[in-house]
C-alpha cells in the first residue's frame, strides 16, 4: 500500500505520469498499474484523464493527498528510528554562487561540532535544476538566487546579493551562464533594458569559469560582485539587479529533525547579514 501511495503522491504533484516514474525510478506502465491498483482499493476515480499526457485531480484525489502525504511522513519516522545509523542525512542542491559565496559563511557560523552529527551532502546545480531537484526529493533543501515559485514549495528570503557588469566593458564578447540559472535570467533582463543582441556570446555553465575569464578582461559578463576575482574591472548597475538568496523546502516537509536543520541554517544566514 505505500507504494501505491508513494505513487499517488509523485503524479499529483507532477501531474504526469513519466515524471513521476522518473522521480521513483520505476517504469511509466508500473505508474499507471499502481495508479489503477489504489482506485480500485478505494473504489474512487483519483485523476481525470485529459488526453494522453494531462491529468486532472479528482476532489477525492485531493482529500487523499494530506492523508497520504501524513501516512508516509509517519511511516518514514517509524522506520528512521529503526534505523542502525542514527545520523540523519541531508542532501543541499546550490546554486553556484549561492554554494561558493552564501554557504561556506553559513556552515562556518553553525561549527564544525555541530555539522558533524549531521552526513550532508552538497550538490551544485542551477536554480531551476534545484527547484525540480526539491520537487523530485533528490535534494531535501535547496539555495537559490532566483525568485522562482512553486505551489508545493516553500521559499524563505536568506541573504542578498549585488550583480554588476564586469570584464572588457567594450567588449563585444558576452560570457552567458545556461538556461534556467539566476543570472541567465538577469542578464537576458539587462539585454532587453539596454536593447542588446549580442552578437557573440559564450553559453558557460560555470560561475567560477566566467570569473576568471573576466579576471583576464576576455570579455564582459552579468556576476556577482562577490565572486569577482580581485583586480577584476567592474561597473555597478541599478537596484533592480540586486538580488536576494534563498532556501526552499517541500511545503509537506515535516520530518523534525530535517526541519530543526533548515530552520538553523536559515536563522543563521540571517543573524549573519549574509
Amino acid at each position: 500500500m505505500f507504494k501505491l501511495l508513494q505513487t499517488f503522491v509523485a503524479v499529483y504533484e507532477t501531474r504526469s505520469f513519466s515524471k513521476a516514474a522518473e522521480q521513483l525510478f520505476i517504469s511509466q506502465p508500473t505508474v499507471s498499474v499502481h495508479i489503477k491498483q489504489l482506485e480500485k482499493e478505494l473504489n474512487v476515480q483519483l485523476f481525470d484523464r485529459n488526453g494522453r499526457t494531462e491529468f486532472t485531480p479528482t476532489q477525492n484525489a485531493r482529500l487523499l493527498y494530506q492523508k497520504a502525504l501524513n501516512l508516509l511522513n509517519e511511516w518514514q519516522t517509524i522506520t528512521d528510528s529503526f534505523a542502525y545509523d542514527q545520523r540523519i542525512k541531508i542532501v543541499i542542491g546550490a546554486s553556484q554562487t549561492s554554494a561558493t559565496v552564501l554557504l561556506p559563511k553559513i556552515l562556518e557560523s553553525i561549527g564544525l561540532e555541530k555539522l558533524c552529527m549531521v552526513d550532508f551532502k552538497i550538490e551544485m546545480h542551477n536554480s531551476e535544476d534545484i527547484l525540480a531537484g526539491v520537487l523530485n526529493h533528490q535534494f531535501d533543501f535547496g539555495m537559490i538566487e532566483k525568485p522562482i515559485t512553486h505551489d508545493y514549495v516553500v521559499r524563505d528570503e536568506i541573504g542578498h546579493d549585488q550583480l554588476v557588469l564586469a570584464g572588457d566593458l567594450k567588449s563585444d564578447h558576452w560570457l552567458v551562464r545556461e538556461k534556467g540559472s539566476g543570472v541567465y535570467h538577469y542578464t537576458q533582463q539587462y539585454f532587453k533594458q539596454n536593447n542588446i543582441i549580442p552578437k557573440n556570446a559564450m553559453t558557460i555553465s560555470n560561475n567560477d569559469i566566467i570569473t576568471k575569464l573576466l579576471s583576464k578582461n576576455v570579455g564582459q559578463s552579468i556576476v556577482s560582485i562577490q565572486s569577482l576575482v580581485s583586480g577584476t574591472n567592474f561597473k555597478t548597475l541599478s537596484d533592480e539587479f540586486n538580488r536576494s538568496f534563498y532556501m526552499i523546502r517541500l511545503a509537506h516537509e515535516n520530518r523534525s529533525e530535517h526541519m530543526r536543520w533548515y530552520n538553523q541554517i536559515v536563522n543563521m544566514a540571517r543573524q549573519n547579514n549574509l
